[in-house]
């Protein structure tokens, strides 16, 4: 949407996610000195979980080979759609060589979740999750997010709220404000990450460029304020999401989610003070981008899409 590449924009997004997962980390680990009875672990508990899962399971290293080769694939650039299903699939394929499962039993887990029987309810608890089915409801506010926000751009909607905003950033900092802010509004007003991230991109890849701003920047703030905030919001499909594979209600878990809070103030503070901020003249670090996009070809105006629009330099 921006105009670089996944692995660019990975690499670019190493330098404030490292500071925001390594204050995280420091967060949680000052709290866990101080919650519980002292930091002790609860043995009996762990205990326990062992001798059932080891009783209904048969454990071996060689069950985390799926999620092995999913990074693997991951690495070698690979597509995320046959990555994943590669994992699935050799998943599916040592649930029937170790535990012994019917490609009926494998189908049924598949589509409507695993039902453990164990008598320990912790146990039955954790481990009764997923499927198809139980997705239904996230799947059916993603397309209605989709829907909602397909409105608002081709009535114009959108048109006017970039105008608004943009003539009103005079400064590299309040282009950068603006973008976490649009991202951070947009997963509340669109109630979807995905329709998030196209908006924020759309509406500052030609004001970024304008101010001789690398594109990498711009998918770095949207991916810090937008994807990673879309599960703090409960009616987003990321948030839905969250609550459904947690069981928790967003707002439960939402004052926890310290790296999520932090991402989008960590990239605001990178952008208002210039650090690792590249310019537009510097050469992408990868071989796999394109110089310009197709639509950039067709349409250099955007089209019917959102305007570029220009900005006081």
């Amino acid at each position: 949407m921006v105009g670089t590449d996944l692995y660019t924009h990975i690499r670019h997004m190493l330098y404030t996610t490292s500071v925001a997962f390594t204050l995280t980390l420091i967060i949680e680990l000052v709290l866990g000195f101080m919650w519980g009875e002292h930091g002790e672990a609860h043995i009996e508990s762990i205990t326990q979980f062992h001798d059932v899962l080891g009783s209904q399971f048969n454990i071996s290293p060689i069950l985390l080979l799926p999620p092995v080769l999913v990074m693997a694939m991951a690495m070698f650039r690979i597509s995320a759609i046959p990555g994943i299903a590669a994992g699935a699939v050799f998943a599916a394929f040592l649930g029937f060589l170790f535990q012994n499962y019917s490609y009926e039993t494998l189908m049924g887990v598949a589509y409507s979740g695993y039902v453990s029987d164990s008598g320990i309810e912790a146990v039955d608890k954790l481990l009764s999750k997923g499927g198809l089915n139980s997705m239904m409801y996230t799947i059916s506010l993603v397309i209605c997010a989709m829907m909602f926000g397909g409105i608002m751009e081709h009535t114009g909607q959108m048109r006017v709220l970039v105008q608004a905003i943009l003539s009103r950033v005079k400064s590299r900092k309040g282009l950068f404000s603006a973008t976490v802010f649009t991202a951070l509004g947009g997963n509340m007003v669109l109630c979807d990450q995905y329709m998030t991230l196209v908006m924020t991109g759309r509406m500052y890849s030609q004001a970024f460029r304008d101010r001789g701003l690398h594109p990498k920047n711009l998918s770095r703030v949207a991916e810090d304020a937008g994807t990673v905030t879309a599960s703090l919001v409960p009616w987003n499909s990321g948030g839905a999401y969250q609550s459904a594979t947690l069981g928790v209600p967003t707002i439960a878990y939402a004052p926890f989610a310290f790296f999520n809070w932090l991402s989008p103030l960590v990239t605001l503070m990178f952008g208002w003070f210039g650090w690792t901020i590249a310019p537009l003249d510097e050469p992408e670090e990868s071989d796999e981008v394109e110089a310009v996009t197709e639509a950039e070809q067709a349409e250099p105006d955007g089209g019917d899409s959102i305007p570029r629009i220009q900005t006081e330099n």
